[in-house]
């Protein structure tokens, strides 16, 4: 495969850095599809070069789950996975070495921090979260009115698809969601211009799901 998201490859996460269940809902399919949101983010709110910690972000997308011990909330799992990446991330893949690991940690740690309690929030954790965020749609609670950037609201309609092209769970891979991503013959995802978000009710709970992938 070659594309436009060809270039997150070098960032797809390695399922053996997972304590829990690397395929499951929090495994490398999640945080694989929330690198793809936080790249496409990244791109739309900061275009200009330089203007967002963009390899630190998209690090943080990549692994911000991997010290997770279960999938419920799970509290400290931020900052579990903050430890890995200071402890292990730099043998993992080398050339991270370039990349200030200390922020991606900091990425990592506060992902699960609620807002109110952040006392000033770095774009490119606004970023993280929101790309988190649009990926709740695999749990059935997905409200666009708690994406904090109209950006990202404008991307819930392509994170149902994704996520309806990637769920197999236990078994769909890091690279299988790179390749739905791109489309793979079927129409590209990330085109915001493609079907529609299905309905949201007050609950933010996805309604009908019957629509096919463009």
């Amino acid at each position: 495969m070659s594309g436009p998201l060809d270039r997150l490859r070098p960032h797809l996460p390695d399922e053996v850095w997972f304590r829990f269940n690397p395929r499951g809902i929090h495994g490398a399919p999640h945080t694989t599809r929330v690198l793809i949101w936080a790249a496409t983010l990244a791109e739309r709110v900061a275009p200009v070069p330089g203007a967002i910690r963009r390899d630190e972000l998209l690090w943080a997308a990549a692994v911000h789950d991997v010290g997770r011990l279960d999938d419920g909330v799970d509290r400290g799992h931020g900052e579990r996975s903050a430890a890995w990446v200071r402890a292990a991330l730099a043998d993992a893949r080398p050339a991270t070495r370039a990349v200030d690991l200390g922020f991606v940690a900091e990425l990592c740690a506060w992902h699960e921090v609620p807002d109110h309690k952040i006392g000033r929030m770095s774009l490119e954790l606004l970023v993280l979260k929101d790309a988190d965020g649009l990926d709740r749609c695999r749990i059935s609670d997905l409200d666009p009115e708690r994406l904090r950037l109209q950006q990202a609201r404008r991307l819930v309609a392509a994170a149902e698809r994704l996520e309806r092209a990637t769920n197999g769970y236990g078994m769909v891979t890091a690279e299988a969601v790179l390749a739905a991503a791109e489309g793979n013959g079927d129409g590209v995802v990330l085109d915001p211009a493609a079907a529609p978000s299905p309905h949201h009710g007050p609950s933010g709970h996805r309604g009908d799901q019957t629509a096919q992938l463009r």
